[in-house]
């Protein structure tokens, strides 16, 4: 078990794609965001959704995270899904490039004109900065501490010792403090398998590490739930991620039957690396990569839910018996989460037998 545990617990927090538009098309990103895209959340499904998200399990959900894309490209429906997820009990957050940040005087008043948002996460990196001034990033910054609005600054790169990395850091630390600024190591997958000589630093071993993201399922603009807003959104195909489709299931039906989706969770517990050494005993070792991109869980878990080969066995492993029991009851241990102990409790009753 990896001491990186998720840090919000399971199903506490959904996100949702409110559009696949951006104004800018940075080279990293995994869902090739940008000015032509057209794919965006009707008004009227998003509203459904939320309602059923407000009344999951009693209002077991607490926070509606809003994502994309960039979800300030349209404001009057950002502020429509913000506030009717505000009036149904959710603690709304949402994630943007601050583009729309160009004055101090701007930037304070789109926030209030979005009330019902009420915690930020602010995308900045070499990436982003090629198109968008740093300078509105800090007007985000600024206007979200007058207001006391808490926020993250997401920063994304290929490796942790270049230097347009550091240079960003170092501008993020003149305005916040360290502990607001979280790096994600990208990966080569979405537009971001364009980029030209890649600085990524490889190695022979998946990270030994759990996925945090995993705890957040992500609800696309088409109706799929998926488990995460990593790289596997890309896969067109079924894969153990994929946990439904809010055009054909209930989210309760299809947050039920992801409790006990020992692949996913396994994911959450032990990261992919538990998954790659079973797929090594079973003679699949061929199938996978020699190396990985270090320290990057997500481009672990693509390699092993992308291939074909792979999938077929982890299809055949979430019907071992003997995996699911221990899936279960390291839930119960490590994460304190017993609902798949509890909707298992016949099945794991009759392995005891």
């Amino acid at each position: 078990m990896s001491e990186n545990l998720p840090e919000m617990p399971y199903l506490r927090n959904i996100g949702m794609v409110v559009t696949y538009k951006c104004q800018v098309a940075c080279p990293h990103c995994i869902i090739e965001a940008g000015p032509h895209r057209k794919e965006e959340v009707k008004l009227d499904d998003a509203s459904k959704w939320i309602e059923q998200i407000a009344n999951y399990r009693n209002g077991y959900i607490k926070v509606l995270s809003l994502t994309g894309g960039e979800p300030f490209y349209d404001l009057n429906k950002l502020a429509a899904l913000s506030s009717f997820g505000e009036k149904k009990g959710l603690f709304v957050s949402a994630v943007t490039n601050a583009f729309w940040a160009s004055t101090p005087k701007i930037a304070v008043n789109t926030l209030k004109n979005l009330s019902a948002i009420k915690m930020m996460a602010i995308s900045s990196d070499a990436y982003h900065q090629k198109c968008i001034p740093f300078e509105r990033v800090k007007n985000a910054v600024n206007a979200a501490k007058t207001l006391g609005i808490p926020f993250q600054i997401g920063v994304c790169t290929e490796n942790l010792d270049d230097e347009d990395y550091k240079k960003i850091v170092h501008k993020l630390e003149e305005i916040t403090e360290p502990d607001n600024i979280k790096t994600a190591i990208t990966f080569p997958v979405g537009r971001a398998l364009k980029i030209k000589n890649p600085k990524y630093v490889s190695s022979t071993e998946p990270p030994a590490s759990a996925c945090s993201a995993g705890s957040s399922p992500i609800i696309f603009p088409n109706g799929n739930i998926i488990g995460c807003i990593g790289p596997v959104i890309n896969i067109k195909t079924d894969h153990p991620l994929l946990l439904g489709n809010l055009q054909l299931n209930s989210l309760k039906e299809i947050l039920d039957n992801s409790e006990t989706n020992p692949i996913y969770h396994a994911i959450r517990i032990w990261g992919p690396r538990k998954l790659v050494t079973l797929a090594n005993d079973a003679g699949l070792a061929k199938f996978l990569p020699e190396k990985y991109v270090k320290d990057s869980v997500c481009h672990a878990c693509y390699s092993l839910v992308s291939n074909r080969r792979i999938r077929t066995f982890l299809q055949s492993l979430a019907r071992d018996p003997e995996f699911r029991r221990k899936v279960a009851y390291a839930r119960l241990y490590y994460l304190r989460e017993s609902r798949m102990f509890e909707l298992m409790k016949g099945e794991l009753l009759k392995q005891t037998v």
